[in-house]
């Protein structure tokens, strides 16, 4: 059992896991490339060989909201949590989109799992430990990373319920 911000980590891997981000994103992977071998899901940096595109996710430290009594020697919080999904794309050969293109597709695919999307409900988030109250979908933007790379970054607050023991 995962317990405070581990919880949620395990959870945000667990639905992209059961979404169809991976897939959408190796589709754009170079010919050649053997999608098995490389995450498309990375924790705060991906590995030197990583093929384009991929995502990169980072949690900031999060905030306590709300304290309530429980029973016995349980107390509950509300906490919320900053996090931040960052997708990198290139150019990509024979594709007509820009890595600008590309990187904001991947972004509007991502907030449709968790949200942000005008059209598409995001997917509930199930912790190990406390509750999942909401997702606070924050903010969009991009940034030119080089010549033919774009980074297109996608960022959230994750408020949860969790218990503490005093």
């Amino acid at each position: 059992m995962a317990v405070a911000s581990a919880s949620l980590h395990k959870a945000i891997i667990k639905v992209w896991n059961n979404s169809t981000l991976d897939s959408i994103f190796q589709a754009l992977y170079k010919s050649g490339v053997e999608s098995s071998e490389f995450s498309v899901l990375n924790d705060q940096e991906a590995s030197p060989e990583q093929p384009f595109p991929y995502c990169v996710f980072e949690q900031s430290p999060g905030s306590v909201e709300g304290r309530m009594s429980g029973s016995g020697s349980c107390l509950y919080e509300i906490r919320d949590i900053p996090w931040e999904f960052r997708i990198h794309a290139r150019r990509i050969s024979g594709n007509s989109k820009t890595p600008k293109g590309l990187s904001a597709y991947l972004a509007e695919e991502v907030m449709k799992v968790f949200g942000g999307h005008p059209a598409v409900k995001p997917t509930s988030l199930s912790l190990d430990s406390g509750s999942h109250l909401t997702t606070i979908y924050q903010n969009d933007y991009g940034i030119r990373t080089g010549d033919n790379e774009y980074q297109w970054n996608v960022l959230y607050i994750f408020r949860l319920d969790v218990s503490v023991t005093t």
